[in-house]
């Protein structure tokens, strides 16, 4: 059987850069997901002042350097678990993490992927991590979706295209890539199997008397409830009902892709 793995994105256009602060805490929080399911961190990268973005040896110098500046100077960070004696750690990771801030657009990006060998998607263990990570810092939307490992569902979320794409999603990427953060902010990526929304997406008008809250609600492969005292919402879609959603909303002017 095929193996797959899960992805988890959440955005935000709306918080000032993460900073030392905000690095740490995604630091320890991503060791501890880490560990609680049984593998550890082999790399870690870092760019910004002093650091070149490449992956090195948890452990070593640059990573050493990170923990004792208490991760100044740096703008993405990643963490990385590869397989013992693993030389192409940016190809054989079977878990990553990353934080990044684009200072043009204001953007902070959270990307987690883990193969689901190690973590069942949609478990309970998945959700309270997946909360875990909501709560890391104030975010304005994410999702999270399951791929074949080989597609590398963290590609999406960062944005990249590993070679394994269908025109069709490879035209749907080019049109997320060129959107502006604040259409980002007023309409949804794609329908997936767990999306986190924001007050704005959730009242978009689909149609002139149905907003995408009315949709959901009225769909019975859908659940819908808001996340703890945050101004976010869960919706949480079974496989069965995902494309026929798609295709609804596909003409309602609320998809970005």
């Amino acid at each position: 059987m095929t193996e797959k793995a899960f992805a988890i994105g959440l955005y935000s256009y709306t918080t000032p850069a993460p900073g030392a602060d905000g690095l740490k805490a995604l630091h320890d929080l991503v060791t501890s997901i880490f560990h609680r399911i049984g593998i550890a961190p082999t790399y870690f990268a870092a760019e910004g002042l002093g650091y070149k973005g490449e992956l090195t040896k948890i452990g070593g110098r640059v990573y050493t350097k990170a923990l004792k500046s208490g991760f100044s100077d740096i703008h993405v960070m990643s963490l990385v678990a590869n397989p013992e004696g693993s030389a192409e750690p940016g190809y054989d990771s079977f878990a990553s993490a990353s934080l990044s801030y684009v200072e043009e657009i204001g953007e902070t990006l959270f990307c987690l992927a883990i193969e689901e060998r190690f973590l069942e998607f949609r478990g309970d263990i998945f959700e309270r991590i997946l909360m875990s990570c909501i709560g890391l810092r104030h975010w304005n939307f994410g999702y999270a979706l399951s791929e074949f490992i080989e597609k590398k569902p963290e590609f999406h979320v960062l944005g990249l295209d590993g070679g394994k794409l269908t025109a069709e999603d490879r035209k749907r990427l080019n049109k997320w890539y060129a959107s502006l953060p604040e259409v980002r902010f007023q309409k949804i990526r794609d329908v997936y199997p767990v999306n986190v929304l924001n007050d704005t997406q959730l009242n978009a008008q689909v149609s002139a008397s149905q907003t995408l809250e009315d949709i959901i609600r009225a769909d019975s492969f859908s659940s819908l409830r808001r996340v703890g005292d945050r101004q976010l919402w869960l919706w949480e879609v079974q496989l069965g009902g995902l494309d026929d959603l798609r295709n609804m909303l596909a003409t309602g002017n609320v998809l970005i892709t």
